[in-house]
């Protein structure tokens, strides 16, 4: 549906409006799930494989430090650059013998880890996802060369929990993941909670930015936005940028929610207030039908193609 819709926000087109060079790259088949159509219409020159002049190693999953390296080119000196990178070496087999990846970093991980995780699956993860790390080293090393540190910022951002641990498990019985993750996961908060690493070169000599509020993935696209000077309205993001005053609102397609106040599970009816939180006369039911509006938002300025109608573009 989004390659058939109007995106100026996205950030290919919104910073392509701003004279950076916008490319994507993946190593994995360009057609897959159509991205040869969403991602040009998201502002890229789309690279993968298929469409892409360069070698990778034949393996499954294929390397992402094979991504970086095949990609240094596009590092640029003259003009400013958006590189958006779709991982594959993690992303869902997760066994040393059915992923190359974690096989080729099995001894150095389980030196390393052995210890601490009892599960060959859950170290097998963790093998895999060295590959990024080595993805991002040699793009790190690169633009270090290229004397471009310091004017590069470097996102990182997961778009779904390892799934392909405890296949088929429910909520309370998630063995493998509650080991990764150092907790019992017995809600979908808990299943979900990741990471975002976003850090510039520039920031080394600075204390780190703490953002100790509720954060989701939606609160990415509007942050980055703001950091970057494009133009945009606020109020057409479903999120908020994380560093402004904004009230965090967090949810799911599950309708649990979690503000600065508390979290609502919505398969129990129950809200949970943090505390100390005074919490307002109608809080929780205002909150969900924030949350209705928002989920049914999200869906709709897909299938309205809402955005091209706002702007009147044909």
């Amino acid at each position: 549906m989004s390659a058939n819709t109007y995106q100026p926000y996205a950030l290919g087109n919104s910073l392509g409006k701003l004279g950076y060079e916008c490319h994507a790259f993946h190593n994995h088949s360009y057609e897959y799930y159509s991205r040869d159509k969403s991602h040009p219409n998201f502002g890229y020159d789309w690279h993968a494989v298929g469409n892409w002049d360069v070698k990778f190693t034949s393996a499954w999953p294929k390397s992402d430090k094979e991504l970086a390296l095949n990609s240094l080119s596009y590092l640029s000196l003259e003009e400013p650059f958006h590189l958006y990178y779709m991982t594959v070496s993690g992303h869902a087999y997760q066994t040393f013998e059915g992923n190359r990846q974690a096989g080729k970093h099995r001894a150095y991980v389980t030196e390393v880890l052995g210890n601490d995780y009892k599960n060959q699956l859950s170290l097998s993860f963790i093998a895999c996802q060295y590959e990024v790390e080595l993805m991002v080293k040699e793009l790190y090393d690169e633009c270090e060369r290229l004397g471009i540190l310091e004017d590069t910022v470097f996102v990182l951002a997961p778009d779904h929990f390892p799934y392909g641990l405890d296949s088929g498990g429910t909520l309370g019985n998630m063995p493998l993941l509650s080991e990764l993750y150092g907790y019992n996961v017995e809600n979908y908060f808990q299943r979900d909670h990741s990471r975002l690493i976003l850090w510039c070169g520039s920031l080394e000599e600075n204390e780190p930015i703490v953002v100790d509020t509720p954060t989701f993935s939606l609160d990415i696209l509007p942050t980055l936005s703001n950091l970057f000077g494009t133009e945009f309205d606020s109020r057409l993001f479903v999120g908020r940028d994380v560093f402004s005053d904004a009230t965090p609102l967090v949810f799911n397609t599950h309708y649990d929610w979690k503000t600065d106040l508390g979290t609502y599970y919505a398969s129990s009816g129950k809200f949970v207030a943090n505390e100390g939180a005074e919490i307002p006369e109608n809080y929780v039911q205002n909150i969900k039908t924030q949350v209705r509006n928002k989920m049914r938002y999200c869906s709709m300025s897909l299938s309205s193609d809402y955005f091209r109608y706002l702007f009147e573009k044909k």
